[in-house]
């Protein structure tokens, strides 16, 4: 047997899923969840969370204007929001240092990506694919983020 023999995988042998569906989605796209015991254990109660304050909500008074910037300001929020479409969902709960953490200190969040793409061509000059991300922890938003995919 060579060295790189051990490190080989058996042929029966199968890898848990990194992602799984969860039983939540949004606009018809499933929330996928991080396969560990964390995220399985706090999805419910941090969707519940978006689910309160409305996730249409949020994209329209979070998203939009974050994604609109100075670049695109004239843009009509109706518009741009009917020209956005969610692809993919996931989330994920773990700890994030201070440096990195939406509140300025270490803490375990639960974190919502909502992945989207222009639908129509109002939208079309402003994206190919954005990532907007939401930060849930004891039960209320604590902050948002986005970036280019």
């Amino acid at each position: 047997m060579g060295l790189f023999d051990k490190f080989k995988k058996d042929k029966g042998e199968e890898s848990a899923p990194y992602c799984i569906d969860s039983d939540y989605e949004y606009n018809g796209i499933a929330v996928e969840v991080d396969n560990d015991e964390e995220s399985v254990k706090h999805i419910d109660e941090d969707f519940a969370c978006l689910q309160k304050e409305g996730i249409e909500k949020i994209i329209r008074e979070r998203f939009i204007p974050w994604f609109k910037g100075e670049e695109f300001a004239d843009k009509d929020d109706q518009k741009v929001f009917e020209g956005l479409r969610v692809f993919a969902i996931h989330y994920h709960y773990s700890r994030i240092i201070a440096e990195y953490s939406p509140t300025n200190e270490d803490g375990l969040f639960g974190q919502f990506e909502f992945d989207f793409e222009s639908a129509d061509d109002y939208t079309a000059d402003m994206l190919e694919a954005t990532a907007f991300e939401v930060y849930v922890q004891d039960g209320k938003i604590v902050g948002t983020d986005g970036y280019e995919i």
